[in-house]
């Protein structure tokens, strides 16, 4: 059985999950076929957006639909077509992240993104990078290769999950600059422990410590299920991926560069459309030069796009965190042991139970007795999106209940 558009509109107007959602625009005529919203099944039903979330059934089809009409016609004209949906696509992304279009790259994903910056942001040999010890490995072990390669220097600090206040948080981040930091890199919402830092505050506050410093935010647990306007956090660079939360196209991601930072930022690839070194791509688009791509799969973000705008990012943020909301609560009442905060104040949609060592086998337990997909992250990871509904939540906790003698009490 899949979950039909019909269905999903109308869960998600439900005030049991989400209050309401405004319409979803040109897709409301969807809603009335028998084309499903997204294509998962019943007995495998999606709960890890913060690693894979389903495509849109919409996306689907719009990337094979894409990719049908370019092998059928190869000439300069119709790839042209496809390419300037490459446009259209970053003019849509850049405007829900109230961004210019000059300003955003679209590349592979949330690593590379993240690797322009540790590649390409000028250091000097002593200079510091400041990093949150919850950054992933693409912002963390990969500024520590480019030690290795150029002496620059590394410091990281904690935030304890259970902090008490906004302003906490804050000073932990400007007390771990020094005089030598050049940039701060972190990321927005933790991975490992689902801890959603107060960006727009930490930049504000670290602008005041140090104004000549690049503030990169990882946005990988963030795009497509937070409301995000960079126009209020001031960092120098945001990255994100489409397969996450987006619920887009796989190997599309996006890289924000402020304007101001553009001509500074060494580009990790240089390919066409290129001229000469002294000619690079308009704005941001030096950074997304990377050869030949899945032109199909990059238009298709534009159809991505056009969902999030239809919703609005507010409207998804609201739908994901009612649904997350319902699932903390239910294993709150089960008086479950967690690595996630039970702060408010922190609170995501990515939600971790402690398992240890048993982590792989609860997932695999869960699974077999609810159909619900998680992962074995740091514990045992749930990650619900808009497409999870009450049932989902409601199968996953008696699972879970089922299983709860391989969480770690201790």
């Amino acid at each position: 059985m899949t979950i039909q558009r019909r269905e999903f509109l109308k869960a998600a107007a439900g005030a049991s999950l989400a209050g309401s959602f405004l319409t979803y625009g040109s897709a409301a005529a969807a809603a009335t076929s028998s084309v499903p919203a997204f294509g998962f099944s019943d007995d495998r039903v999606p709960m890890n957006a913060a690693n894979l979330c389903p495509m849109l059934s919409s996306v689907t089809e719009a990337h094979a639909r894409y990719a049908a009409e370019l092998d059928l016609d190869l000439s300069s004209g119709n790839r042209k077509r496809i390419e300037a949906m490459k446009e259209a696509a970053r003019s849509q992304v850049a405007g829900m992240l109230r961004a210019s279009a000059d300003e955003v790259a679209i590349v592979r994903n949330t690593s590379e993104a993240n690797n322009v910056i540790v590649s390409g942001v000028p250091l000097e040999a002593g200079d510091e990078v400041v990093l949150w010890d919850q950054n992933h490995p693409s912002n963390s072990t990969s500024w520590e290769v480019r030690v290795a390669r150029s002496g620059i220097k590394t410091r990281r600090f904690s935030v304890p999950v259970d902090a008490g206040s906004i302003d906490e948080v804050v000073d932990l981040f400007v007390d771990a600059v020094g005089d030598k930091t050049k940039v701060v890199s972190f990321t927005h919402i933790s991975n490992i422990t689902g801890f959603r830092t107060p960006a727009k505050e930490i930049c504000a506050a670290l602008r005041k410590r140090k104004d000549d410093i690049h503030i990169h935010l990882d946005g990988a647990q963030t795009w497509g299920a937070v409301d995000i306007d960079l126009s209020e956090v001031d960092c120098d660079s945001f990255s994100g991926s489409a397969h996450k939360w987006f619920m887009g196209p796989r190997e599309v991601g996006i890289l924000f560069v402020r304007d101001r930072n553009i001509d500074t930022v060494w580009p990790l690839t240089v390919s066409v459309p290129w001229g000469d070194p002294t000619k690079p791509p308009k704005g941001a688009r030096k950074f997304d030069a990377l050869g030949q791509r899945d032109d199909a799969a990059i238009a298709a973000l534009g159809d991505a796009a056009a969902f999030h705008a239809a919703m609005t990012p507010a409207g998804i943020e609201k739908q994901s965190m009612k649904i997350a909301n319902r699932l903390r609560a239910g294993l709150q009442d089960l008086d479950l042991p967690f690595v996630t905060s039970a702060n408010p104040l922190w609170a995501s949609s990515v939600i971790i139970l402690k398992a240890g060592e048993n982590s792989p086998r609860m997932v695999s337990d869960v699974f077999d007795e609810s159909g619900v997909i998680t992962a074995p992250v740091a514990g045992f990871r749930m990650s619900p999106h808009v497409y999870n509904t009450a049932d989902h939540v409601d199968r996953i906790l008696a699972a879970i209940k089922k299983s709860r003698g391989m969480l770690v009490t201790a």
